[in-house]
């Protein structure tokens, strides 16, 4: 017997089927593969606390613009990636990520999600990580753990810009629909944790967001 996922009692369930059933299963990393953003620790990791701190002052600017304007999310991540990794070289950079993937990643990775995770894989399902973090880390992590395939803000590396365009909200959108137009066809789920990740949720058939007070994926879509 395989299993599907199915929505009960608004939570998600599994259910018994007679045969496989091909699906897309796209993942948001921050939040709901882990219970905290993954970007900030990434950039502490590699610079230590004593540099982050003393250069913080320099993203003050950006920071407060961002307060009054949160259309600038991906200009506050250029900013932070120029002011503290613009130094190190592409090779330094993925051998960090390596280091990071192996020590710190598995102390911040939330187990609901990643037991959801390892479901879907093991029922044949197509999973798809799709977030706003840098493919620098999230490309081997996504690899080791059974992704057929990475969405994400794609870092550049060089100076002014550090990043492509930023893979948030609507951009998920956009970036999913560029790599599968046929989307609106398949047996589609999709996991989120906050409004990011709503427009993501509702383009596929079955969305569900992880509630923090509830301790569990909730459905918002049927």
């Amino acid at each position: 017997m395989y299993n599907h996922f199915q929505y009960v009692n608004n939570k998600v369930k599994l259910d018994n089927q007679s045969k496989p059933i091909h699906m897309k299963v796209f993942f948001d990393f921050d939040g709901t593969l882990t219970t905290r953003d993954s970007l900030l620790p990434f950039i502490i990791f590699i610079v230590g606390w004593p540099m982050f701190i003393l250069k913080l002052i320099l993203l003050l600017p950006v920071m407060f613009r961002f307060i009054f304007n949160r259309k600038l999310r991906g200009e506050v991540k250029n900013s932070a990636l120029q002011i503290y990794l613009s130094k190190y070289s592409v090779l330094e950079l993925n051998h960090s990520a390596q280091r990071f993937i192996e020590e710190i990643l598995p102390t911040i990775m939330r187990p609901e999600g990643i037991v959801l995770l390892k479901k879907h894989i093991l029922l044949g399902h197509e999973c798809i990580l799709v977030s706003a973090s840098l493919d620098l880390y999230l490309s081997p992590w996504a690899k080791q753990n059974g992704f057929s395939n990475v969405i994400s803000t794609p870092f550049l590396g060089t100076l002014p810009k550090m990043i492509g365009t930023n893979c948030y909200g609507e951009e998920k959108v956009k970036q999913i629909l560029k790599q599968y137009p046929n989307i609106q066809d398949d047996n589609t789920y999709a996991y989120g944790d906050t409004s990011g990740d709503i427009p993501m949720l509702k383009l596929v058939k079955h969305g569900a967001m992880w509630s923090k007070n509830k301790k569990q994926f909730i459905p918002i879509n049927n």
